[in-house]
């Protein structure tokens, strides 16, 4: 199957979103678009075979604040009520920032263990009626079995050993999409360059599966953080996976970046909408202290976001609560403004 052109895709996405929004988060009573069924189906996503993966871990051992994949249960718990068959592949331990890193072999082999993790008791039987009976597991990068401090595999790394081999294991067939995600803390302009979470689904790309990115905001208010929105990102996934889903837009050149916000009291939830990927980073990184020239130690810390100057730019779209989504290409390749180094390149011949 040949790539879909990104303007394609993009179209596509537009009217899978149009028919989002008539059943936002914000639970909208408003009237179905009038291509789309009146009355959806119990299990839309009934026989969708989902390989999960994230960047926060697959033991989900944080309960509170949920930096350690409380976002991929909450998601998992609502792909498998709507009917997908869920199989989870993800990092043994927090794996934050990764991006697309995928660990090399030298000239020795490296072993991964894949081993199977047991779901937090208020998610273990979420997923149990699928194929794979709602199975979990961990990817460390050892020999012997995964430990607390064994090293972990990256979220490129589980979703490399998933997609050319263990899958199979369970689907001969392979999964139809690939979600990562959902990750604590927003992945938005320059920032999701650098995300283990986008990493996983640009790797995904790379097999030619289709994919999605999940993140739910954290709020700036401290007090808020464990109110991050994981369950609210998973209700409107499920829609707009059925969306995309209808339509038959879950093609291998989809690469979709979804964001959702945190709203606060007195606060509205916006509209859904198709962005592109901001060029300000939310999180606003800064170093501190000065250091000599023959070398010293700086503190790295979160600080103010910069100008956002791109039009239509995902960080604009989640700072006003709306959904941003942006679509993806998936590579580093560049198509235009390439005239000057062209140039240049015929002059060396």
């Amino acid at each position: 199957m040949r790539p879909v052109p990104l303007a394609a895709r993009l179209a596509v996405v537009g009217t899978a979103l149009a028919a989002a929004v008539a059943a936002t988060v914000s639970g909208s009573s408003a009237a179905p678009a009038p291509d789309r069924p009146a009355a959806a189906p119990a299990k839309p996503l009934a026989g969708l075979k989902v390989l999960m993966t994230n960047d926060d871990s697959a033991q989900g051992r944080d309960a509170g604040f949920g930096t350690d994949g409380k976002g991929l249960y909450e998601l998992r718990r609502a792909l498998c009520s709507a009917g997908a068959d869920v199989l989870v592949v993800a990092p043994w331990s927090q794996q934050s920032g990764a991006g697309a890193r995928m660990t090399p072999p030298g000239f020795n082999p490296v072993s991964f263990t894949v081993q199977a993790v047991t779901p937090p008791a208020a998610y273990a039987g979420d997923c149990a009626t699928g194929s794979t009976g709602g199975a979990v597991f961990g990817v460390c990068i050892a020999a012997a079995p995964c430990a607390s401090g064994t090293p972990t595999a990256s979220p490129a790394d589980t979703v490399n050993v998933a997609l050319s081999r263990f899958a199979a294991t369970y689907w001969s067939g392979g999964p139809d999409l690939v979600v990562s995600g959902t990750n604590f803390g927003q992945n938005i302009g320059a920032t999701l360059n650098h995300s283990g979470t986008v990493g996983a689904a640009v790797t995904a790309h790379e097999y030619g599966v289709p994919a999605i990115a999940f993140s739910a905001e954290v709020p700036r208010d401290l007090a808020q953080i464990p109110n991050v929105p994981f369950a609210a990102t998973a209700d409107f996934g499920v829609r707009l996976i059925t969306a995309l889903r209808q339509r038959r837009a879950l093609d291998r050149g989809l690469v979709l970046n979804v964001n959702h916000p945190f709203v606060g009291a007195g606060e509205k939830l916006g509209r859904p909408v198709l962005t592109d990927v901001g060029v300000s980073s939310d999180l606003g990184l800064t170093f501190l202290d000065e250091v000599p020239r023959t070398g010293g130690t700086y503190r790295l810390v979160p600080g103010a976001p910069a100008t956002e100057t791109r039009r239509n730019a995902d960080t604009t779209a989640l700072a006003q609560n709306k959904i941003p989504i942006s679509s993806l290409d998936g590579d580093w390749g560049r198509t235009t403004g390439r005239g000057k180094v062209a140039g240049v390149i015929a002059q060396l011949r």
